[in-house]
């Protein structure tokens, strides 16, 4: 994620963090994998917990111990908020929101932490899934901003083998982000829905035809 949303996400006042739940994942023990060796639960949750703590207590000395020199980040969703909606935006769909470490610290450092609460994580020998959710909507006024709708998203951290002897023995080496970004245009006002009980259910129903004739 790059500076932009690191902004758009501040006006969300994010809340606690939440014990994460690993879905039952049946892999606890050893084996070779292409980088060295595959991670078990608490490697994972540990790669899941650098990732929250980057966007929620970053500092540069985490940023610089957890991320590879070129790690990547692809985001259609950030992508959306920095183009305002726009198809016509700065950055095109399918673009890296950063494609080095050094580009992260630089916009990360300067803006806000954001923390928000882990609802599950999973994963393989290098990979590892979670999901994320905001707090409940604040309607404000109050120190938070208002906020009028939860947001929730995925993420998938590609990792790199470290060592052993390192604390960190996996690093981030590639994420890939989505989140409902409709909700985000909306509390950030750049999309103002018009007739949410009238037009905007009889949009809603018909978009399954919609998708039916795209096929």
């Amino acid at each position: 994620m790059r500076n932009s949303i690191f902004a758009c996400t501040g006006l969300l006042a994010l809340g606690a963090i939440a014990a994460p739940n690993n879905g039952g994942n049946p892999w606890n023990g050893w084996g070779y994998s292409g980088n060295g060796r595959c991670m078990n639960d608490d490697q994972a949750n540990k790669v899941a917990n650098n990732f929250r703590d980057l966007i929620a207590a970053y500092t540069t000395t985490l940023a610089n111990s957890v991320l590879t020199t070129t790690v990547h980040d692809y985001s259609d969703s950030v992508i959306e908020l920095i183009d305002g909606g726009c198809p016509s935006g700065p950055i095109a769909l399918g673009s890296a929101t950063f494609d080095s470490r050094a580009n992260f610290e630089m916009g990360q450092g300067g803006q806000p932490n954001i923390t928000f609460e882990l609802l599950n994580v999973w994963h393989n020998c290098e990979t590892v899934t979670l999901r994320w959710r905001s707090p409940m909507p604040n309607p404000g006024p109050g120190p938070a901003p208002a906020v009028q709708e939860q947001v929730t998203g995925i993420v998938v951290l590609e990792t790199v083998w470290n060592g052993w002897q390192s604390a960190q023995q996996f690093l981030i080496n590639t994420i890939y982000s989505e989140f409902n970004s409709g909700a985000w245009l909306y509390d950030l006002e750049i999309f103002k829905p018009g007739n949410c009980t009238g037009a905007s259910a009889r949009r809603a129903r018909s978009l399954p035809s919609y998708f039916a004739r795209k096929k």
